[in-house]
């Protein structure tokens, strides 16, 4: 049996809309299918580009390499916020380890993995989380 349409543009108008609701469908299945909701933009507001492209290839949705530094599956991270005893614990529990003798009250570097960054960054207390720069730390006499 052939479709009958009035007009060219109705027969359009229609292959649009099928096309349309075909598109949707299969989105609706592979969202549903998915284990990893995207990251909440809360956290993404805390974390500086480089660490997004980090969380982003521990969830295997990137190939690209972030510019951080990194050592056994650790980024060395600068974290902002207020430090506590709680915070302390949960970095450990993560996986991660501070760096000792660096820092300030609200303002300290921790070696957390790659996998565990979208964690810590949703917690109430950090401010934000930037991908550490190794600083030189000694100076050149001139002769």
């Amino acid at each position: 049996m052939k479709p009958h349409f009035k007009t060219p543009f109705h027969a359009l108008v229609c292959a649009l809309l099928a096309a349309i609701a075909v598109f949707a469908l299969s989105t609706a299945q592979m969202t549903a299918g998915d284990e990893k909701s995207p990251v909440p933009a809360s956290i993404l507001n805390k974390l500086d580009d480089q660490l997004v492209l980090v969380v982003k290839k521990s969830r295997g949705e990137t190939t690209l390499e972030p510019d951080v530094y990194q050592f056994g599956g650790r980024v060395l991270v600068e974290i902002q916020g207020s430090i506590s005893s709680g915070l302390v614990d949960q970095i450990t529990s993560l996986g991660g380890q501070l760096v000792n003798g660096w820092g300030t009250a609200t303002t300290f570097r921790a070696w957390i993995p790659f996998a565990q960054v979208e964690t810590l960054a949703s917690r109430a207390d950090i401010r934000s989380v930037a991908a550490a720069r190794v600083s030189i730390t000694h100076r050149l006499n001139p002769r």
